[in-house]
């Protein structure tokens, strides 16, 4: 919808390779290489982003990073890792953009949960605590720089075709077949473009008077058991 486009990954080779996709598609976007585990590569993100665009008007936080296991085998660098990047990241990411918003009047800020955060689940808990304390976290912000016009909004996607989607379950289309029948009333999986629209929405000035929200994109398994 004619936004100019920062990538952030600590994957290079992929996410360079999305900015040149979205370039070639006529859209206009630059990467920089930036994990949510070091606090000044958040920054020099942000320089990039001011540099190159002037300001920033969105931002999406969608980095996430799930450790399967059970309860009791879970570790404290499991903890660490997954608090870190999925919760300790987004920390990161809003304080540094939103003066920058505030400075230039408003912006939007679409923070990725997960249904985790609201349905129970075995074998994901860090997972699913970190993405219930970004819920949260979007409702406080989303509270306190209302006044100054910036949005924060959170997105809770379930099961979707990602490579976070166990590899067991990917490499045999008869598990996953019956996993999706199972789990969703619509009996598909989410596919990452749904979950695109989604935040393509909040950020969008359709969502002007939606703030302090959160919007399950999951196919229906929130209400299979219901």
């Amino acid at each position: 919808e004619g936004a100019k486009i920062i990538l952030a990954d600590r994957n290079q080779e992929e996410g360079a390779a999305n900015a040149e996709s979205i370039n070639q598609q006529g859209g206009e976007a630059i990467f920089s290489p930036m994990d949510l585990m070091h606090k000044d590569e958040v920054a020099t993100t942000h320089r990039l982003a001011l540099e190159r665009f002037g300001t920033v008007d969105i931002l999406v936080n969608c980095a996430g990073v799930l450790v399967n296991g059970s309860f009791l085998s879970l570790t404290d660098a499991d903890f660490d890792i997954v608090l870190s990047t999925n919760l300790r990241g987004t920390i990161w990411t809003m304080q540094e953009i939103i003066p920058t918003m505030a400075a230039n009047g408003g912006g939007s800020i679409v923070n990725l949960a997960s249904i985790s955060a609201i349905w129970p689940e075995s074998n994901a808990y860090f997972y699913g605590a970190s993405k219930a304390a970004v819920a949260k976290l979007s409702k406080d912000v989303a509270r306190e720089f209302a006044s100054q016009g910036i949005r924060i909004n959170t997105l809770l996607p379930g099961p979707t075709d990602t490579p976070l989607m166990p590899d067991f379950m990917r490499n045999d289309p008869e598990r996953l077949a019956a996993f999706t029948r199972s789990t969703t009333v619509l009996g598909r999986l989410c596919q990452p473009a749904d979950i695109a629209y989604g935040a393509v929405y909040l950020a969008s000035d359709e969502a002007a008077m939606i703030t302090g929200q959160q919007l399950v994109i999951d196919a229906g398994v929130t209400i299979s058991n219901d």
